[in-house]
């Protein structure tokens, strides 16, 4: 059995002339979804064995404070250039190429792929795309990561950060 969860990177600070878009950090409301994300996952006890994350600052920085609110070791985190950006099917080749020992691999991304992968692999799933901060998990019956394709999915759940962390800030 195995358990991809993809996730959108938390809310980032807007587009600044001075910060390349690969630089911009996490704003406030960023780094609170992604702890709220990972007490999530906590109370679902769906821990990952491995995060995979697009090296973008916004991305490291989600993946970083999941991390840490997981209490997992840094060397859980692997950063992967091909994530920048990457289109479905670029997320598909890199999950289908992740080793057999990891049971359950959060995968953060960037918008529209990691929306589209979603979408191919549960149609059912995040409709309008996964919000910053957003993931859905599923779980697959096999046991190589090359068997994940449309189709496969046992199921799956879809979870966003809660919005009322956030309705403070802007009342």
């Amino acid at each position: 059995m195995k358990r991809l969860t993809l996730m959108r990177h938390a809310d980032a600070q807007w587009k600044d002339p001075e910060v390349a878009d690969f630089a911009r950090p996490l704003n406030r409301r960023g780094t609170n979804e992604a702890e709220a994300i990972a007490r999530r996952l906590t109370e679902l006890t769906l821990v990952p064995d491995l995060i995979v994350t697009s090296p973008a600052r916004r991305a490291a920085q989600t993946a970083e404070t999941i991390a840490r609110e997981l209490t997992l070791l840094p060397r859980t985190i692997r950063y992967e250039e091909v994530l920048y950006l990457a289109g479905a099917q670029e997320i598909l080749k890199l999950v289908r190429d992740i080793g057999p020992r990891v049971a359950h691999l959060l995968l953060i991304g960037h918008n529209p792929g990691i929306s589209e992968a979603v979408h191919i692999l549960a149609p059912s799933g995040e409709l309008g795309g996964l919000a910053t901060g957003a993931l859905c998990t599923m779980t697959f019956d096999i046991e190589q990561w090359m068997g994940v394709a449309p189709g496969v999915v046992q199921n799956s759940t879809c979870e966003s950060p809660p919005t009322r962390l956030f309705s403070s800030l802007f009342a």
